[in-house]
């Protein structure tokens, strides 16, 4: 898909009032469509109709379901450099998932007492997934949608999207890793001990090097699975 320059404007506005009206993790589709205008928002349901097959993903599609009522909001103490996690200053996980990410950093802490295994963004509602990959598309990759949905998946295939299955972005207290070089956490002590532990608490990486779904490697990617 190409983009013209008054699409590009227009995107990047949809980013600036995203931010102005507050959309969050939990924020419902008509919510976006309350502030934006139509043809921004032709433009964005043409966006989110694109089949990822197309571009290279091979992952599977995920059932949306309703925003769960106990969902467990969590005020990141991350230090954010830069980039999608400041697009929402809370994150958001499903009570039972939370359970076990607080239990796998009380672990983590008393191993590298000088560290946090922190959540930079868990449960995102499709509604904030839109928001969160027109944001890489325009900022990140330049309005190459194909180099983007390597990185970040459409609604009904993000993993962040599913309530029983949601995958945690991690971050750690030097705020790895990060929209200018997000492969540094790759060489993290946070990274190292996950692979050696994070199974322990029901957390897979999902997006490992050279894995068969189509997107980049994740280190800090890791999905809840029982």
């Amino acid at each position: 898909m190409k983009f013209s320059e008054n699409d590009k404007i227009l995107l990047n506005t949809f980013i600036n009032d995203a931010k102005e009206n507050k959309i969050n993790g939990l924020s419902e589709m008509d919510d976006l469509w309350d502030f934006t205008d139509l043809e921004t928002e032709n433009l964005i349901k043409k966006i989110i109709a694109t089949d990822p097959t197309d571009y290279g993903f091979k992952g599977n599609k995920i059932a949306i379901e309703p925003v769960p009522e106990d969902i467990v909001p969590m005020k990141s103490e991350a230090i954010k450099k830069s980039g999608e996690y400041e697009l929402d200053t809370n994150t958001y996980l499903p009570e039972n998932i939370n359970l076990s990410y607080e239990s796998m950093a009380y672990v983590f802490k008393r191993h590298n007492p000088n560290r946090q295994l922190l959540v930079g963004s868990g449960y995102r509602s499709p509604a904030f997934q839109v928001v969160t990959l027109i944001y890489i598309l325009a900022k990140i990759y330049d309005f190459d949608l194909a180099e983007t949905l390597k990185r970040v998946a459409l609604p009904n295939y993000s993993q962040h999207c599913s309530v029983t299955s949601t995958a945690v972005d991690f971050l750690n207290i030097d705020g790895q890793p990060s929209d200018e070089d997000p492969i540094e956490f790759s060489k993290s002590v946070e990274y190292e001990w996950l692979k050696k532990n994070a199974a322990k608490f029901n957390f897979y990486e999902s997006y490992p090097p050279d894995n068969n779904d189509g997107i980049m490697w994740e280190p800090w990617h890791w999905q809840f699975l029982e």
